[in-house]
């Protein structure tokens, strides 16, 4: 979401690693995978770690036991921070 925008609906199938999209944007800067119509489960991922801090970010032991998580996992950090980023006004809503 931008804002209280919705701008892609992600729908993932962990288990067969199948990934469905639907944009509500014309704008491939606002779009989850920009141009890409068909993400596969790389893209999706790559998406995920996107939203996040980096894996080697300095003191990320730190920043995981403030979020109460033991390991680095992007789906887990934005269950927890929104996939919100200092730089932009993008979240991730997780229904599921």
């Amino acid at each position: 979401m931008k804002g209280n925008k919705y701008c892609t609906l992600i729908d993932i199938d962990d288990v067969r690693r199948i990934v469905s999209i639907k944009n509500f944007t014309d704008d491939p800067f606002d779009r989850a995978f920009g141009n890409n119509e068909h993400p596969d489960y790389s893209d999706y991922q790559e998406f995920l770690e996107s939203r996040c801090f980096p894996r080697s970010r300095d003191k990320m032991k730190l920043i995981l036991k403030e979020l109460n998580l033991p390991f680095y996992d992007p789906f887990m950090i934005i269950q927890k921070t929104g996939g919100r980023m200092a730089d932009d006004n993008f979240h991730i809503v997780i229904e599921r």
